[in-house]
């Protein structure tokens, strides 16, 4: 008996992890995704993970093999911008296994024209 509850409680556990990460737009080379769970937004500025998860594995300057990429961005809503705070570079899909890579900057403000990856995640951060 102790046995089936634990099988239901981590069933129950197991997809509210996977329910925070909404599709929003896709290329022929990856899926992008946004944490709808852990997006907070203050005002006219927003925060929220990026997840871009490559159909085949790509490398980064040091030649390191990566599946997934998170971004944690920052959008201005009231100037439609946006700039990159940090990125990692996943060994995994879906921002799972070990780091390959990892940038702590802050970048350039940059437009999220419509057209653009940014403007398509802007429609659903600050809109």
């Amino acid at each position: 008996m102790k046995k089936i509850l634990f099988a239901c409680l981590l069933c129950a556990v197991l997809p509210a992890s996977a329910q925070g990460w909404v599709r929003y737009a896709e290329t022929d080379a990856a899926s992008m995704y946004f944490d709808s769970l852990h997006t907070r937004k203050m005002g006219d500025t927003a925060f929220v993970w990026d997840l871009h998860d490559f159909n085949a594995p790509a490398q980064n300057a040091d030649k390191q093999p990566f599946r997934s990429a998170l971004f944690a961005l920052e959008y201005n809503c009231r100037a439609k911008k946006s700039r990159i705070l940090s990125s990692k570079r996943m060994t995994e899909n879906m921002g799972h296994g070990a780091v390959a890579a990892e940038e702590n900057l802050v970048g350039e403000w940059t437009n999220a024209d419509a057209a653009s990856l940014a403007g398509k995640l802007f429609n659903h951060i600050c809109e």
